[in-house]
C-alpha cells in the first residue's frame, strides 16, 4: 500500500469512528417510561413511576415528571421542559401534558381526563368519575370534577374555563383571555366565544349562558 493510500486509510477510519461516537443534535436525553410497577427506561433528568395493572408513565423532556399510581389501567404522559402529568386515585384515569411547564391531572375517582396543550397550560379532572378537562394555548387552564360528567374545555391564549361542584356541568371557554364558569348545580351549560368574553351558568339547575364578544377562533375578524 503507498503511502498516500494508507494515509487516506486512516483517515476514512477515523471520520467513520467519530460519527459513530457523535451525538446527533436532536438524540432524546431525557426520557423516563414506566409500566406496570417497573421503571422500563430512564434518561437523563426525566423521571417516572407507574403502579397498578396496566398502568402506564412517559415523561420526556428536561425535568419532566409523569406519575400514574394508586389504582389500574392510569396512564399518564408528559412532554416538554418541566411539564408534569399526574393520573391517579382510581382507576382509567388519564393525564396528559403537551409544552414546556405544562401540568395535568386526573383522579380522585373513575375515567377522569385531563389534557394541557400549550406553554404553562394546566389542566385538571377528577373528585368524581367521567370528568373531563382540556386546555388549548399558552397560560390556560381549565378543571372539571366534584361530581360526575362534568366537562370543561378552553381554546385560546390565557383563557380559563371551570364545570363542577355537580353533574353534568359544561363549560367551553373559546378566544383570548375568555372564561367559562358552570357549576354548583346540575346540567348547567356555559359558553364564551371571542376574545375577552365570559360567561356563567352557576347557582341552580338547567342554566344555559352563552356570551360571545370579539374575535372567536376559527372565524374571520
Amino acid at each position: 500500500m503507498s503511502k498516500r493510500a494508507a494515509t487516506a486509510a486512516v483517515m476514512t477510519a477515523s471520520l467513520m469512528a467519530g460519527a459513530l461516537l457523535a451525538t446527533p443534535a436532536d438524540a432524546i436525553t431525557d426520557l423516563c417510561i414506566a409500566r406496570n410497577g417497573l421503571v422500563r427506561v430512564q434518561m437523563g433528568t426525566a423521571t417516572c413511576e407507574a403502579s397498578g395493572k396496566g398502568s402506564r408513565a412517559k415523561a420526556k423532556g428536561a425535568g419532566s415528571s409523569a406519575t400514574a399510581t394508586g389504582g389500574d389501567h392510569n396512564k399518564a404522559r408528559a412532554r416538554g421542559e418541566n411539564s408534569s402529568a399526574s393520573a391517579g386515585d382510581g382507576n382509567n384515569n388519564t393525564a396528559i401534558a403537551r409544552g414546556r411547564g405544562s401540568s395535568a391531572g386526573a383522579g380522585g375517582g373513575n375515567n377522569n381526563t385531563a389534557t394541557a396543550n400549550g406553554t404553562n397550560s394546566s389542566a385538571g379532572a377528577g373528585g368524581g368519575n367521567n370528568n373531563t378537562a382540556i386546555t388549548n394555548g399558552t397560560n390556560s387552564s381549565a378543571g372539571a370534577g366534584g361530581g360526575n360528567n362534568n366537562t370543561a374545555i378552553t381554546n385560546g391564549t390565557n383563557s380559563d374555563a371551570g364545570a363542577g361542584g355537580g353533574n353534568n356541568n359544561t363549560a367551553t371557554a373559546n378566544g383570548t383571555n375568555s372564561n367559562a364558569d358552570a357549576g354548583t348545580g346540575n346540567n348547567n351549560t356555559a359558553t364564551a366565544n371571542g376574545t375577552d368574553s365570559s360567561a356563567s351558568a352557576a347557582g341552580g339547575d338547567n342554566k344555559t349562558v352563552t356570551a360571545t364578544t370579539g374575535c372567536v377562533p376559527g372565524t374571520a375578524c
